[in-house]
């Protein structure tokens, strides 16, 4: 059974990493105005809190990701994450996508990667299957946070094509 010390920073970081990067996808489907793209950069973090809040009790891999994202880390575990973060802010500027489409390729393959790592920790398909829900969950919530395409908040829509494209996409590449 996995639990908050099942991972390193590294992997923990992973974790929360991938459902955001999976949200900045759809952020960048069909960029909105200063104000749209503030709520939809929000809706990535509130769709994770409440996600893993809802489901923290019927899963052990919930359940770690809310008491990581709900304890405050050591000296130690501080030092570590930034070290992490750092470290992939130099990988990202060397290997930084050059076009959408490569921007999806790292995507898809950190969420590869991540699950991957999830099952080789001792995660359930019950719980690989949650956390692909969790993905998707931060995908809708992104694309419902703020229409597109009107002005000054008056007309648009709820859910651009491109959105709708985007979540498609990665409806079908999860398998949700």
């Amino acid at each position: 059974m996995i639990d908050r010390n099942s991972l390193s920073i590294e992997e923990w970081g992973d974790v929360i990493s991938v459902p955001a990067a999976i949200g900045a996808l759809v952020v960048t489907a069909d960029p909105s105005g200063p104000m749209g793209l503030i709520k939809e950069f929000r809706a990535i973090m509130d769709s994770i809190k409440e996600f893993v809040e809802q489901h923290q009790t019927g899963s052990p891999l919930m359940g770690a990701i809310h008491t990581y994202l709900t304890t405050k880390p050591t000296e130690e575990e501080e030092a570590d994450l930034k070290r992490w973060a750092e470290e992939q802010q130099e990988e990202m500027k060397a290997n930084k996508p050059q076009t959408p489409e490569d921007m999806k390729t790292l995507v898809r393959e950190r969420t590869a990667e991540t699950l991957a790592m999830l099952r080789s920790k001792g995660a359930t398909e019950d719980d690989v299957s949650l956390f692909k829900d969790l993905m998707y969950t931060v995908a809708e919530g992104v694309a419902n946070a703020s229409k597109e395409g009107g002005f000054l908040g008056f007309g648009g829509t709820r859910v651009s094509e491109a959105e709708e494209s985007v979540l498609a996409r990665i409806k079908a590449e999860l398998g949700v």
